[in-house]
């Protein structure tokens, strides 16, 4: 399965039935991309009727939509649970870059999808997509906060911390994606040493 899976016990069979759909289309638009991708190629691989996907999800594009959006939630919720673990800025940082890694290696389908650039979103699907851009990034900025504080970690604006830290790794295992570059797994210690270089704070 291409997204591990979740605690589904409080979940509703309506909830957990559409996921399936979304992860069976994980795999047509991985095989073909998004485009060449057909509802009748979605419907078979999900075992679902056609009448079933458009009731869920409107269309293609709805389908390619909603599984970016479920994708993404579930790629921020393991960055900041792995981040939180940590009790340093020093480790917090480096977790970012080790916790990407390793959802990259052991869900490469996920992290393909989303780095796709052949994904229609509508007004309502823009809008979704920005807010957990602002609530992931707000997040990180407020766990690392005290760090700043205390001159762990640099004090530096907002929207900032992200691109430094992880921004590297991310053009790396897009590269990686491609057949390009090696496994991230084996330079992931050199990508951590750089982002923690880059927002280390004055004490360093």
């Amino acid at each position: 399965m291409a997204v591990p899976p979740t605690d589904n016990s409080a979940v509703s069979p309506r909830v957990s039935r559409k996921r399936d759909i979304l992860l069976a289309a994980l795999d047509c638009f991985d095989a073909t991309g998004v485009e060449l991708a057909t509802i009748g190629d979605i419907q078979k691989a999900a075992g679902c009727s056609v009448g079933s996907l458009y009731h869920h999800f409107g269309s293609k594009e709805g389908v390619a939509e909603a599984l970016w959006l479920l994708l993404i939630e579930e790629f921020n919720q393991t960055m900041l649970k792995n981040m939180r673990r940590a009790k340093s800025g020093e480790a917090a940082v480096r977790s970012v870059v080790l916790a990407y890694v390793a959802f990259s290696v052991r869900m490469p389908k996920s992290m393909r999808y989303l780095n796709a650039r052949d994904i229609d979103f509508s007004p309502a699907g823009n809008e979704r997509k920005q807010a957990l851009h602002r609530e992931y990034i707000e997040a990180v900025f407020n766990f690392f906060a005290p760090f700043a504080r205390n001159g762990e970690i640099a004090q530096l604006p907002l929207h900032a911390y992200v691109p430094l830290i992880s921004g590297p790794i991310e053009s790396y295992v897009r590269r990686w994606l491609a057949g390009e570059a090696p496994s991230p797994k084996k330079v992931e210690t050199l990508f951590a040493d750089t982002a923690w270089n880059a927002v280390k704070g004055h004490q360093y």
